[in-house]
């Protein structure tokens, strides 16, 4: 496909009102170039520059199943990364596939906004049998985000009745980047620029995984009367970007010193629950129970955008418990059929192929293969973070070998040198090993494996003799490659 012959065609005049479209097959037939170039021109053309800087720009991809990409020059990748937590089922599940092809044989409804959808209900129904009493009525919603702002939303109307207008979170937590989630989200500077939905002298925050500093916060906040302002208290059950579990007994503690104090609880479950942990929601790992829990990710089956924001109808009811009030939050791509049927069936599958126990033995497998590294390598290797499908590894990167070989201030590229460190390893992972792996920004000493719960003990054989390779030749090295490959952004910066 030429692309350049597509853009001339696009500013030419038209021709009988007829616009110069690509077609589905072209675009299933898109060069790599010739799609790069339209990323760059149309979406987003900084971020078509980090991949090229990991060497991912020109992972050209053929198709995949689940733990496996395969790439049109022959290449197999194993992806520790699975959507960043969205691919708990892999990629392409077989039943997920026929799912949707039942959809589409029986030609259902699939947006129908003025009578009940049955699949909505049995959604919402298969959720409440995953879940502990009384965490039975679902607001579906399409992304991770959007069903935290739909508990932050109910929480709310049930609590500024009663004059609470603040919202305690964790420092350093992730919970989305819309308006409302944003103001709740410090893990990195996602907030400079932008109008918070709730402004910041109405957010108030504690240190995770301590109770202590919860209970500061709270009293704080608490008048002379007993009360306090604080609508409700949200918390990562797991640390997103740095892959932290909590001390034992702490989830159960905040619950309840939230209900002690009227304080409403929300576990973020997006990316750790629908059975990452080991656990359908990694809150079940102690005998915790919140007042609202919002999940994601895995909930799609991979092929689906579908979320939920989980609660009781006691505290339904007190937010929108009436004819007038009950659509006062909705959402115009919430619970379509199609999406509905794929989540219905990921349930499903979680509970019929034991994934949800083979995510918890796989995951003492990886366990215990990065702890052998961590004894093999513990001048690289400072800690072994996570639990399930979702563990890290926290690197000692020595930035002086980083210092000799870039200058940061003067390139743009890299915005510290644990930046390029990371980099570097990722990258090697990726050119030498076709393993992809990711970090985040807000911890990037911090190297990520998120598998799909299908994953094999080979695979990840593979991934730690991978590391193993990386480790024993010395990070020096892989920096180096990885420096050598960018020297032109390192040494003039971004074209």
């Amino acid at each position: 496909m030429n692309v350049i012959r597509v853009a001339e065609a696009q500013n030419s005049p038209e021709i009988n009102n007829e616009r110069s479209l690509l077609s589905l097959e072209q675009s299933f037939d898109l060069d790599n170039n010739s799609a790069n170039r339209l990323y760059s021109e149309h979406l987003n053309k900084y971020m078509l520059q980090l991949f090229d800087i990991l060497g991912l720009k020109d992972m050209d991809m053929k198709g995949a199943r689940g733990v496996e990409i395969w790439l049109n020059d022959g290449r197999t990748l194993l992806d520790f990364s699975a959507g960043l937590g969205v691919l708990g089922l892999g990629h392409n599940h077989p039943r997920i596939i026929e799912a949707e092809r039942k959809c589409h044989e029986r030609k259902i409804v699939d947006c129908i906004k003025v009578a009940p959808h049955k699949l909505q209900g049995a959604l919402a129904y298969n959720l409440s049998r995953f879940l502990p009493a009384p965490l039975a009525v679902s607001f579906l919603a399409v992304s991770g985000a959007e069903a935290n702002e739909a508990a932050m939303k109910l929480s709310e109307r049930v609590q500024t009745p009663k004059g609470k207008k603040k919202f305690l979170c964790m420092q350093g937590a992730f919970h989305g980047k819309t308006h409302g989630a944003l103001s709740l989200t410090t893990a990195t500077d996602v907030q400079s620029g932008f109008l918070l939905g709730v402004p910041k002298e109405n957010v108030i925050y504690a240190r995770y995984g301590d109770i202590g500093s919860l209970r500061e916060a709270i009293s704080a906040e608490t008048d002379g009367s007993g009360g306090n302002s604080i609508i409700a208290a949200i918390v990562e059950t797991i640390r997103g970007t740095s892959c932290e579990i909590p001390p034992a007994g702490y989830l159960t503690e905040f619950v309840q010193h939230c209900r002690d104090n009227d304080i409403l609880s929300i576990f973020d479950e997006v990316k750790v629950g629908m059975g990452r942990s080991g656990r359908f929601c990694a809150f079940q790992h102690e005998a915790a129970v919140p007042d609202i829990v919002t999940l994601a990710k895995t909930l799609g089956g991979g092929k689906r955008e579908v979320a939920a924001m989980v609660t009781s109808q006691v505290l339904f009811d007190r937010a929108y418990g009436n004819k007038q009030d009950c659509n006062l939050h909705s959402s115009s791509f919430s619970g379509l059929g199609e999406s509905c049927a794929v989540a219905i069936e990921t349930l499903n599958i979680l509970q019929d192929e034991r994934l949800i126990e083979n995510a918890e033995r796989m995951g003492d497998y990886l366990s215990k293969g990065l702890q052998w590294l961590k004894t093999k390598h513990p001048k690289h290797v400072l800690d072994v973070r996570g639990r399930g499908m979702f563990q890290a590894i926290r690197l000692n990167f020595h930035q002086g070998l980083a210092e000799k070989l870039v200058d940061i201030d003067r390139n743009p590229l890299f915005q510290t040198y644990q930046t390029v460190l990371i980099g570097a390893l990722v990258r090697e992972l990726y050119d030498r090993h076709d393993i992809l792996v990711h970090f985040q920004p807000g911890a990037r000493d911090i190297l990520h494996f998120m598998p799909p719960f299908v994953v094999r003990e080979k695979q990840i054989d593979k991934l730690i003799a991978a590391l193993d390779d990386i480790l024993s030749r010395g990070l020096g090295d892989a920096t180096v490659r990885f420096v050598a490959k960018n020297i032109k952004r390192v040494f003039k910066g971004i074209a």
